[in-house]
């Protein structure tokens, strides 16, 4: 359960840490001033009272002031969740926690029509019983592809017999004329850096393009990756290029934690 001072810094909009400007309402509720703007709230959630243009500045201060030592729980504690954190970490955290509701990832990557909503242990079997699911964190195989339209795929891979997870995604972007890969950690940012991987397409024994790169965690938009081509990322025609006699992709991946790579690297 959340603590006293964890509900009284609490915006009662977004429900994380409030921020500056912070507003009130008639009554004296505060919350921030960006979530009322944001989200076009003209009662306040507590009291339901007209929420007026007052700044409550000593609030402001009083969060800005605490102690960088101070602790507070995670929004999700009675999930689960065991961390203490500071005000300008719980924000951030929370929205990463591990023990937060997950939307579907094909419904919110891939535009799939599926309304699962559920916790972060029954993502493998949603996936698994509803899309199919058959990724391993270690792979190879031929991989069929048609470049004529836009595409995408998410899955989920199980690492460590499910004590971690990755959301694998796929896109063919006509408009851009490529083709993208990535493996996204489910879980902190910070857990995250702790994880690689190993990319390869090849046709024959010489010729292969290989990347290695490190996992980025499911709360950075795939998008933003493909962008700065952080992922694995060919033009149609390289695609093309490497296809082989049946017309299919020849590729294989693989999953790390950077301690085995730093062990092999001694």
């Amino acid at each position: 359960m959340a603590s006293q001072l964890d509900r009284v810094i609490m915006c009662p909009i977004c429900l994380d840490t409030m921020t500056k400007p912070i507003i009130q309402c008639q009554t004296g509720h505060s919350m921030c001033g960006d979530c009322v703007k944001d989200n076009l709230v003209k009662n306040c959630p507590q009291c339901r009272g007209p929420i007026s243009t007052t700044r409550n500045y000593q609030l402001e201060q009083i969060i800005e002031n605490m102690p960088r030592d101070l602790k507070c729980p995670c929004f999700f504690a009675d999930k689960g969740c065991k961390y203490m954190l500071s005000p300008t970490e719980k924000a951030d955290h929370e929205v990463e926690c591990k023990n937060r509701k997950f939307l579907c990832e094909g419904r919110k990557f891939a535009k799939w029509k599926c309304e699962w909503f559920g916790n972060y242990g029954e993502l493998e079997q949603h996936f698994k019983d509803v899309h199919r699911n058959s990724m391993e964190y270690k792979m190879q195989t031929e991989m069929d592809i048609r470049l004529d339209k836009d595409f995408r795929d998410v899955q989920i891979i199980s690492f460590f017999n499910g004590a971690q997870y990755f959301w694998y995604k796929f896109v063919v972007d006509v408009a851009l004329q490529r083709v993208f890969w990535v493996f996204q950690f489910i879980g902190p940012k910070k857990q995250a850096k702790n994880y690689y991987y190993e990319f390869e397409i090849s046709n024959g024994p010489i010729r292969k393009f290989k990347v290695t790169e490190v996992c980025d965690n499911d709360v950075v938009k795939a998008e933003d990756l493909f962008r700065d081509e952080k992922c694995v990322s060919l033009s149609f025609n390289s695609v093309k290029s490497y296809l082989n006699d049946n017309g299919k992709l020849p590729i294989k991946f693989r999953i790390m934690a950077m301690r085995k790579h730093n062990e092999a690297s001694k």
